[in-house]
Order: structure tokens, then sequence, then C-alpha cells
């Protein structure tokens, strides 16, 4: 792409803030010549996925699919080939499956996040890595009242438990203290989104 292309992409994405993060539902964008909050979280974490890829809270499975060398489950069938569980603090795979675990955009629907990481922390292998997703409380529940179209209204609301989104400071408290150190921490979207990679401490 061109410098004047690139500048014109640039500026369209601004001119598209508002429809992009909250009035349109993200499968319109494309037509409009918009990248999705998916795209771009996608992007964002694919360079730094190794081996092999549990997805937890996988959705449709994209980033399986687009990684190409792994799973995916969730507790509901968003499609794509996702395998669904019951609970997904307690996985039907042996201890260090997986050299890489993802939590995109979803450790904020899981009530029972503790237990979660922890059970990551049983598959991943030594030298693996967990990379998570998030916006903060305050942008989260500001979205999920505005965001019509979000996958918490296709499934009956908010459950007990569930929140809008985490601060930084409550994300490294549950990793750490079960035994991750932060290896990277990066924005993305304007900035309102976090990228967290955090791999076990030595």
């Amino acid at each position: 792409m061109n410098k004047s292309k690139n500048i014109a992409k640039i500026i369209w994405d601004l001119i598209g803030i508002p429809f992009r993060l909250v009035l349109f539902d993200q499968r319109w964008l494309p037509k409009f010549g918009w990248t999705t909050l998916d795209d771009e979280r996608i992007e964002t974490v694919l360079p730094h996925i190794k081996g092999r890829l549990l997805d937890i809270g996988a959705g449709n499975n994209r980033l399986v699919r687009e990684y190409g060398n792994g799973v995916g489950i969730d507790v509901y069938d968003w499609g794509g080939g996702t395998t669904i569980v019951e609970d997904t603090s307690s996985l039907p795979f042996e201890e260090d499956s997986f050299d890489t675990i993802a939590f995109l955009a979803c450790l904020n629907h899981i009530p029972y996040r503790e237990k979660v990481i922890r059970e990551a922390k049983r598959l991943l292998k030594s030298e693996g890595r967990i990379i998570i997703t998030m916006i903060n409380p305050i942008l989260g529940e500001i979205g999920h009242m505005l965001w019509w179209y979000s996958e918490d209204k296709h499934r009956g609301g908010m459950k007990k438990g569930e929140v809008g989104g985490l601060w930084t400071r409550d994300i490294r408290r549950m990793l750490v203290g079960e035994g991750f150190d932060l290896a990277l921490h990066q924005r993305f979207v304007y900035g309102l989104n976090h990228l967290y990679v955090f791999i076990p401490r030595l």
C-alpha cells in the first residue's frame, strides 16, 4: 500500500470510529472498507502464538482456523468447529498439551476466572505462553450497554460473575498468583484494548 493510500485509510478509519466501536454490527464494517475489531484483535495476537494453540472462549473458532494448529473451546456454540464444553476450568486434555493458550476478549465473561487460569497452567508446557486481550471495566460496562449486537445479547445477557472488562492490575494479580510473569503488555484499537503475554515463572 503506497503512502497516500495508507494515509487515506487511516483517515477513513478515524472517521469510522463511532461506527466501528459502537453503532454498527461488526459484520457490516467490511462493506464500508473498515476493519472489524475482531480483525484487529486477530492481527495483534497471531504474531505471538507459537506451537500448538488452545483458544479458550474461542467463539466461532476464527483464531484457530487462521493460525492452523490447535483447538478452540467454548461453553456456547458459535459455529466454526469450536469444541463445546460445560466447564472451561476442567478440560479434557493431558497436562503440558499446549504451547500457547489464548483468552481473547473473554476472560471477563468467565465467572470462575482463577480456576480457568489454574487449568490453563496445568495444560501449558513449561516454555509456553498465555495470551489475553481485554478492555477495562469502564469501557466494557459502557460498551456492553451500547453494543446491541454483542454476544451477550445473543445469549440472554450477562450472567452472574461476568463483568464488562478487567483492569490490568487484576489480570496481573490472577496470573502472577498462578506463577506467571508478564512478558509483554501493549495497547491496540486506538489504545482502548490491551494485549498481555504471560510466561511461566522460572
